[in-house]
C-alpha cells in the first residue's frame, strides 16, 4: 500500500464522512462503483496517494450525499450572506487553480459552527459558523481547508484506506471465532489507522488552505485568531489520539509555525 465525526460541543470542519460513505458502499454493492487501484504523487500534498475509486464515480456518487443534506437541513435564505460566502470561495477555488470548476456554496440555517465539503465541490457552510466569521479572511481560512481536501483527494483516499482495512478485517474475521476478539480487532483498527488518518487529512487541509489564502490575497495569519475563537467556543473533547480532528493547540502551533515558516508572519 502506498504511503500516502465529530465530538459533541466541540466546533469542527466536518465533511459529513459517515453519510457520504454509506451511500459509496451502497454504489459499490450493487456494482455501480468502479474500483481502480493505483499510487500517484498528489502535487498539492507531496505525498504518494493509495486510491481506489475513480473521481468520476465518487463525484456522483457525492450528489446522493449532498441531495439528502439539502432535504434535511434548511438553508439561510440571506442573499448578502450568500453573496460573500460565494465571493470568498470564488477567489479561494481559483487560487487553488479550480477556478474552472463547478462550485456550489450552500449556507444552512444552523446554529452549528461546522463546515463541509463534498467530491465535485460541493461546500455546505453553517450559520453559526458564519456568524463568528467577523473578517472575510475567517472565512476564507475555512473555505481553503474545505478546498484543501478537496485537491487533496481526501475522500477518495480515505474511501480506498477503509475499504482495504474493511477487507483486511474481513479476512482476519474468518481466522477468528470469537465475536469479542472481532469487536477488539475493528477497534485497533480505528484508533491505529482510520482516526490518525483522518487527523492526518485535516492537518494537511489546514495547511494546503493556508496557501491558498495567501494566493488569494487574505491575510494568512488571521488563521491564528479564527482558530483561537474555534477553540473558545468548544467544549469538553476526547484525546487527540482517539479524535477525527487534531487537538486545537497542537493545530494552531503547527499553523503558525508554517506561516512564520514561509516568512507570512510573524505570528
Amino acid at each position: 500500500m502506498c504511503d500516502h465525526a465529530v465530538t459533541a460541543g466541540q466546533p469542527q470542519l466536518v465533511d459529513v464522512s459517515k453519510l457520504d460513505r454509506r451511500l459509496l458502499l451502497r454504489g459499490l454493492a450493487s456494482g455501480t462503483l468502479l474500483l481502480v487501484a493505483g499510487c500517484a504523487t498528489n502535487t498539492e500534498t507531496g505525498r504518494s496517494q493509495f486510491i481506489l475509486i475513480d473521481d468520476a464515480q465518487l463525484e456522483q456518487a457525492s450528489l446522493q450525499a449532498w441531495a439528502q443534506v439539502r432535504q434535511q437541513t434548511p438553508v439561510w435564505r440571506n442573499a448578502a450572506a450568500q453573496r460573500r460566502l460565494e465571493s470568498v470561495g470564488t477567489r479561494i477555488a481559483q487560487a487553488a487553480g479550480r477556478g474552472g470548476q463547478p462550485w456550489e456554496f450552500v449556507l444552512f440555517d444552523s446554529n452549528e459552527k461546522n463546515a463541509f465539503v463534498l467530491p465535485g465541490g460541493h461546500v455546505g457552510f453553517y450559520r453559526g459558523l458564519y456568524d463568528i466569521c467577523e473578517r472575510d479572511d475567517w472565512m476564507a481560512a475555512v473555505l481553503g481547508h474545505e478546498v484543501g481536501h478537496v485537491t487533496g483527494r481526501h475522500a477518495a483516499e480515505r474511501y480506498s484506506r477503509e475499504m482495504a482495512t474493511q477487507t483486511a478485517l474481513q479476512v482476519a474475521g474468518t481466522q477468528i471465532n470469537s465475536q469479542i476478539a472481532m469487536a477488539a480487532l475493528g477497534l485497533g483498527a480505528q484508533v491505529g489507522l482510520s482516526l490518525p488518518f483522518s487527523r492526518e487529512q485535516e492537518a494537511e487541509a489546514d495547511i494546503i488552505g493556508i496557501r491558498y489564502m495567501h494566493a488569494a490575497g487574505f491575510d494568512v495569519r488571521q488563521a491564528i485568531p479564527f482558530w483561537q475563537r474555534m477553540q473558545q467556543s468548544g467544549g469538553s473533547r476526547p484525546p487527540e489520539f482517539l479524535s477525527t480532528h487534531p487537538d486545537p493547540d497542537n493545530r494552531i502551533a503547527r499553523i503558525r509555525d508554517y506561516i512564520n515558516q514561509q516568512g507570512w508572519g510573524p505570528v
